[in-house]
């Protein structure tokens, strides 16, 4: 049987870096590797060296109705940084237990298990009594581009539970933050610097905006007690292109990270409500806004049975019932089991979410190889085995 370890460290070479993504070889290696243990899947080509992968694992005759469990992963990782690493970060290097390189806990690690889950329960020849679907993703880290061509192609409809392999520390997430960045422009108009009362300072009228933000700018929400409080954040400014230039364009990007009990649809008309205010005082001012990235939070209630199910796993894997717990980024989980659509959710992997984005990012070997044989036990514990007599 292929080496887990080694496949990661394989495709840990592949800089799948998003932007621009370039997961296409990322997913031959893992189709390659799935046709090597006659496992069926298709592989997605999205144009631009980019794709999505799907495999299954069918339920054996007569269990064609059984439950569908779906395994999700993604390919891309974001950029290495401008610091510098201990070890090169496409080298995948092994050391005291450790593998590091670029996407090793976010995650491609976690990818790898679930693979190596269904190649091993495939091997050994268990009978399931349900479906297992593999939805193998690009893009994640820029918008879950690879997501929403899964959920436009119908790869969600027959789902009746999901397992999210990102870093979690082995611990178990049920929900996570939404996530809504928005892009606000302000337009002036261009003199010579020596003449600005010729102009419009489009960075003015922007100083005016972000004032109003902080001053008016007000999320209502309920503190939730597994994510916390909401968040927005001022991550990017730009304007003008030159010393002695008047600006006529300024922009600003606002991450926002949101709570179950908020809609997205408020926020962004508490946005409008600022922004007309600060033009109201500034009629030169000319601003516009535009949603840049939009996905909701995800839920499970704790007390749900697969939630319940996944931490006996755990307790069996681990030798004790792991922790139930929130996170404040978001995965996939967004597009592919929104709370509307009803499908429970579980986010638990071997990586730790800390060190993802990170520096000398690393999984631990141990962890990384546990994770499969807890994959394993959910996927027999959800979908059923045949017995055997």
């Amino acid at each position: 049987m292929a080496d887990a370890k080694e496949v990661l460290k394989q495709i840990v070479q592949i800089p799948s870096i998003n932007p621009p993504g370039d997961e296409l070889p990322v997913a031959i290696v893992l189709k390659q590797l799935l046709d090597n243990y006659g496992i069926e899947n298709r592989l997605i080509d999205l144009g631009d060296n980019r794709a999505n992968l799907v495999a299954w694992l069918r339920a054996a005759e007569p269990f064609s109705n059984g439950p569908v469990l779906t395994l999700s992963g993604h390919m891309d990782v974001v950029p290495a940084g401008q610091v510098e690493w201990e070890f090169p970060p496409f080298d995948a290097r092994e050391e005291d237990g450790k593998i590091y390189g670029r996407g090793t806990s976010d995650m491609k690690g976690g990818l790898v298990g679930l693979v190596f889950a269904m190649i091993e329960l495939k091997e050994q020849g268990v009978r399931l009594q349900g479906d297992v679907k593999l939805l193998a993703s690009a893009g994640e880290e820029a918008g879950a581009f690879g997501a929403r061509k899964f959920v436009d192609m119908g790869y969600m409809d027959d789902v009746d539970a999901l397992i999210i392999a990102e870093p979690s520390n082995e611990n178990v997430f049920v929900a996570h933050k939404g996530a809504l960045w928005v892009e606000i422009t302000t337009y002036g108009k261009t003199a010579h610097g020596s003449t600005p009362e010729l102009g419009v300072n489009a960075i003015e009228h922007m100083n005016r905006i972000v004032t109003g933000l902080f001053q008016n700018f007000n999320m209502e929400f309920s503190v939730d007690p597994l994510l916390g409080s909401p968040t927005w954040n001022i991550a990017v400014i730009e304007g003008g292109v030159k010393t002695n230039v008047v600006p006529d364009k300024c922009r600003i990007e606002i991450d926002i990270r949101t709570v179950p009990s908020q809609r997205h649809e408020d926020i962004l008309d508490s946005l409008q409500e600022v922004l007309d205010a600060v033009q109201e005082e500034s009629p030169q001012m000319k601003a516009e806004m535009r949603v840049i990235n939009d996905l909701p939070p995800i839920y499970t209630d704790p007390s749900h049975p697969f939630v319940c199910m996944v931490r006996d796993a755990t307790a069996n894997v681990y030798g004790e019932q792991k922790p139930i717990k929130g996170m404040s980024g978001y995965t996939d989980g967004a597009v592919l089991s929104p709370v509307e659509r009803g499908v429970p959710a579980v986010i638990i992997g071997g990586g730790r979410g800390e060190l993802a984005h990170q520096p000398n990012e690393f999984i631990n070997t141990d962890k990384f190889l546990r994770a499969i044989e807890l994959y394993k036990d959910i996927i027999i514990r959800f979908v059923g085995v045949e017995a055997t007599i």
